[in-house]
Formats: structure tokens, sequence, C-alpha cells
């Protein structure tokens, strides 16, 4: 459904701007290239999202990546053009239409706006540092990495994610924190993303919960190769550690969890001692439930904080929790805008993230 949802908005943006540009550039003509050209170009798109996911090699990568980045142009293209199209209407309402051709400097808009999105996709995450407080003794100072839809494959490569590793063992964490949507787009570089996480250090460990994205692909599959990085997976589990209880669960969203299943989950995890209870959920939903169960802090991603403008705005209406940290009662909500990113390799009006959560004792 998704995929029809896609293509449908693909060959409609593609049209619109390709017809728009066409009779608004002088040395341009709507002609019978122009015409055909929406439709090749959403064959093409739908070649690099079905084939990289049934075939790995050179040319499935190359044409994944492609796809990818052709298809956040394209968005960038189309909201550009929708912009000089109002600007266009306003004038004419006004009685006084335009007569410039907005054509070319509409290509020039669209460039350096394109540059700008992704030149801030390919910055390394930013670290963004995070105190929560707690009241349980002995869980004073620990600090949590918090990593979130890295999509590692595509155009997050392999050398990216050694950088990042670099950027974690530096922090030197007691645990990093995996809340989904992990190893995506791996491919035939799984094996480089494996050893890669592997070789990120946690002094007392590395656990994580499955997002949307690892059911995509096959839930079993990925969390073999979360087990092979390293990383203990809590599929509606909890993992005692010290004086902390780390609960997760599995994607509210695509596993139907319902909020009475969802507060049974954390129950059962949790109603035996008085250790600070934390919850890994992908999807950050719930809140309310979480903090009725003595949740200290949930951790979540999956919004991007929208990825791209005005997109931001538009998951805001579903998930009212987008991103940053957020409060009720004595349970804290921290949602991850992604470490990276999901495929076009563009960000505006957001950035990578690597949030940093240190746990200080409350002052009696």
């Amino acid at each position: 459904m998704f995929l029809i949802f896609l293509l449908i908005t693909v060959l409609l943006m593609s049209y619109v701007s390709i017809a728009w540009t066409c009779l608004n550039t002088p040395f341009l003509s709507f002609n019978l290239t122009a015409k055909i050209a929406p439709a090749l170009l959403t064959l093409f798109l739908l070649a690099a999202f079905i084939i990289p996911h049934q075939v790995y090699n050179n040319f499935s990568y190359a044409l994944q990546v492609a796809g990818h980045i052709l298809l956040g142009l394209l968005f960038l293209y189309f909201l550009t053009v929708m912009a000089a199209m109002a600007l266009q209407l306003l004038f004419k309402l006004t009685g006084h239409p335009l007569k410039i051709p907005l054509g070319v400097f509409v290509m020039i808009i669209a460039f350096i706006i394109s540059a700008k999105g992704a030149y801030n996709a390919f910055k390394q995450p930013a670290i963004v540092n995070i105190t929560v407080n707690t009241d349980v003794p002995g869980t004073d100072g620990i600090k949590i990495v918090h990593l979130s839809d890295t999509h590692f494959g595509g155009t997050v490569t392999p050398s990216r994610v050694a950088k990042l590793t670099k950027q974690i063992n530096e922090l030197e964490p007691d645990f990093i924190f995996f809340t989904g949507d992990i190893f995506e787009y791996a491919g035939r570089y799984a094996p480089l993303f494996i050893e890669n996480v592997k070789n990120m250090h946690a002094k007392l460990g590395k656990y994580g919960v499955p997002g949307n994205h690892e059911y995509y692909s096959g839930v079993n599959a990925n969390m073999d190769m979360y087990r092979a990085a390293g990383i203990i997976p809590l599929q509606n589990k909890t993992a005692y550690v010290g004086k902390i209880n780390i609960v997760g669960v599995n994607d509210i969203v695509t596993s139907g969890i319902k909020p009475h299943y969802f507060e049974q989950i954390i129950r059962n995890g949790t109603v035996f001692n008085s250790n600070y209870n934390i919850l890994l959920s992908h999807t950050p939903l719930y809140l309310e439930e979480a903090a009725n169960n003595k949740i200290g802090l949930m951790l979540s991603g999956h919004t991007h904080n929208g990825q791209i403008w005005p997109f931001k705005y538009l998951t805001a209406l579903k998930f009212p929790y987008i991103n940053g940290l957020y409060t009720k009662d004595k349970t804290n909500l921290y949602v991850s805008s992604g470490t990276f990113y999901w495929g076009p390799p563009f960000r505006l009006g957001t950035i990578n993230e690597l949030p940093v959560i240190i746990l200080k004792e409350a002052q009696q």
C-alpha cells in the first residue's frame, strides 16, 4: 500500500514539476519527451525500490542510492515549483500577473535548497546532552547513548558508521540503546555494518528493540543481526542490570500493541523490584501509560522530526511527541530525530543527532 501511494505521489509530483518548468522556461517546450518523462521517472524509482531488496550486488546498490537521491531532489524541486506557482497566483489575483519566466530562478533556488539539505544529511550526528533525574540509589551518573533510525546502507556507508563508532567510544557510555530501524538497507555490506556496531563499546551492555522497518525486511533476520553485532534484543522482554530494569517492546504500530498490553509488558518486567525503569519503544506513543507504570526514562525514535521541511509539521499531527525531551509526572520521554535518515539523503530544518543521557540523582 505504501509503495502504491509513493508511486502515485511521484507520478503527480514529476508531472507537475516538468510541465510547469517547460511552460515557464523560454528554451524548453512541453513536448512528447517531457510528457512521458514522469512515467519513465516513476518506473525508474519503482525499480530502485524493488530490485535492491531482491538482489545484492554493485548494480542494485548503485540503483538504490540513485533512487533515494532522485526521490529527494524531486520532492525538493516540487516544493520550489509549488512556491513559485503560489507566487504567480498571488500576483495574478492582485491584477499584476508576473511577466518574468520563473523556470530558471526555480532551478537555481531548488539547487541551493538541495545542496543545503544534502550538507545537513551528510554531517555526522550532533551530540545532544540530556540530564534526567533518578531517585534510585546507585544509578547516579549512568551514561546512556541512544541510537535510533540509523538505516544503515544506501548513502549511510560503512565508513560513516565507522566514524560513528569512534564518536560513541570516545563518550565511554555505560549503556548503548538501539530503538529500531537499524540495519534496514545493509544488504551486501551487512558484515561491515555488523562489525562496526560490534566495535561500539558500552560498559554495561548494548540493548535494542525492533522498529517498523525491521518488520518490513524480516524481524527475525534483523534480530539475528542485532545479536551478531552484540546487541541484546528485547522483544517484549526485560533485562536486569544492577539497579536498572531495561524494558523493551516490539514496534507498537507494526506489531499491533494496544495500551493495555503495553502496560502489561512493563508490569511484567518491573513489578519485582524497585530499580530504575528504562523503556525502549521505537514509536513514541503511550507516554501516559508509561508514566502510570513507574517508567523513569522512555526512549523512542521513528519520527525523524519530519526529516525534510514541511514534513515536520505533518508528522507532528500524528505524533505529538516528535523530537526532544518530554515529561509526564516523573517519567521522561526522549524522542530522537534519528542518528541518520531514511532514504533520500536530505535534511531540512532537522539534524542527525546522537542523544547522550546522564542519570542524575535528585537532591534530597
